[in-house]
């Protein structure tokens, strides 16, 4: 019977062996549970046509369960001592070149419209480094526009604020400019105890589909600017919209009427707070108030 990489005695014994000590500061929580991992590939409905982008691949816990079926896998590790012995444990599939590659690199740091386009990858399934969880996501999204579909484990906080419905406690900017960028689906959790060391929270494996290009190019601007804009809405959560705007933007100053306008025309009073408002709610008031300003 096959022993995998994620059981926790392997784990622990590969991570003794290399003499490595994982890094909080590098969000390094490491899957110890075949299941879970078994179900995120699954989730990915990884297949034979498959180029798999892997985030964090550490010693390959994730790696090994999505190799034996798909067309290449590309794993992104950032500390050299999982690198090391990354390499030990796959080095029959490295040597090839065609079945799997490993790039020492920081994730926050990679241009993924290059990395996807080059190795034309088609999927991301990964366990995200809890620490850059948040905005590794959007920066993958924004730039990888090749790829249409991710699946990823993230800590619990981060999906709920994504999943959040308009009005909700996690309902945030962050929601906003998830949902601009791509549709999310929910597919299950990960209790804290299947890693080590054991994080404060639990995971969730969430599913997103990239909006098509041309329909985020139709929306006529910048997507940066978009998000500056989201950002001065949500400058003050517990303020009216109106009061955010105009705190963050002296512009806003002088198109309070404009505002106030704007808002009854989605059924929004004056007193509207940021967290009430939909994707579409902002995308209809940022085209209206750019041309103003």
């Amino acid at each position: 019977m096959h022993s995998y990489i994620s059981s926790p005695g392997n784990t622990v014994r590969i991570l003794d062996e290399y003499g490595i000590r994982l890094r909080k500061n590098l969000g390094q929580n490491f899957l110890i549970d075949t299941n879970s991992a078994k179900k995120i590939a699954g989730c990915g409905a990884v297949g034979p046509e498959d180029i798999i982008l892997e985030i964090g691949s550490g010693i390959g816990s994730l790696t090994e369960i999505m190799l034996p079926v798909v067309k290449k896998v590309i794993c992104i590790e950032i500390d050299k001592l999982l690198i090391k012995a990354f390499r030990d444990i796959f080095s029959r599939d490295l040597r090839k070149k065609s079945k799997l590659e490993l790039i020492n690199a920081d994730a926050l740091r990679l241009d993924y419209h290059n990395i996807t386009s080059t190795y034309n990858i088609n999927k991301v399934v990964s366990n995200l480094p809890y620490s850059i969880a948040a905005p590794l996501l959007l920066k993958m999204i924004m730039e990888g526009e090749p790829v249409k579909k991710m699946v990823l484990t993230v800590q619990k906080d981060i999906a709920d604020r994504i999943l959040s419905p308009v009005g909700g406690k996690n309902y945030s900017s962050y929601t906003v400019k998830a949902n601009f960028l791509a549709d999310f689906n929910y597919c299950f959790k990960i209790s804290r105890n299947c890693f080590i060391p054991r994080p404060f929270v639990d995971s969730s494996v969430i599913e997103l589909t990239r909006r098509d290009e041309k329909l985020m190019e139709s929306c006529g601007f910048d997507v940066g600017d978009f998000f500056s804009f989201i950002d001065s809405c949500f400058s003050h959560r517990r303020k009216k919209l109106i009061n955010s705007l105009v705190q963050s933007n002296p512009a806003y100053c002088y198109k309070v009427e404009l505002i106030i306008k704007l808002l009854s025309g989605i059924g929004k009073d004056k007193n509207v707070r940021a967290q009430e408002l939909t994707v579409k709610d902002y995308i209809y008031l940022y085209k209206n108030l750019i041309h103003n300003i």
